[in-house]
């Protein structure tokens, strides 16, 4: 049987919409304004890129974790390069795993990516058809 997810948007006014979350109950703001303007909350492109993150970020701590890793810390900074011309698609995606402390190694740290990848984070198997993803890491001093 097909698994299916669900999330509601709600018109807020000007360009801002509410998402909601259908299993946590929770909310995100999504907005919309030209480059250069505030907005109040999330593009819809950054969510996308958001997703990618927060996907490949799980995946990556659970497999480490599974392989007898330490992760204490990790930002996954997460940026696009988008076409000039509408539709405005990201042409390219990087995404680079900043680790801080913990005990890791980098063949436990690439393999993990590489299973990310090619195995587990649908969020990145669904992108790299449309655009190429890069991911590089780092280790950073505490």
């Amino acid at each position: 049987m097909a698994k299916e997810s669900r999330v509601d948007v709600v018109f807020q006014g000007g360009m801002k919409f509410e998402g909601l979350s259908g299993r946590a109950g929770t909310t995100v703001a999504i907005d919309f304004a030209p480059e250069g303007e505030a907005i109040g909350g999330y593009s819809p492109m950054e969510l996308l890129l958001a997703s990618l993150a927060g996907c490949s970020g799980q995946v990556v701590v659970g497999l480490l974790k599974r392989m007898g890793q330490e992760v204490k810390d990790l930002t996954v900074h997460a940026h696009g390069t988008k076409k000039e011309i509408h539709p405005a698609v990201f042409t390219s995606i990087e995404l680079e795993f900043e680790f801080r402390g913990g005990k890791l190694d980098s063949a436990s740290v690439e393999k993990a990516l590489s299973l990310s990848e090619d195995r587990y984070c649908p969020v990145w198997a669904m992108l790299k058809t449309a655009a190429p993803v890069k991911a590089t890491y780092r280790f950073m001093a505490e």
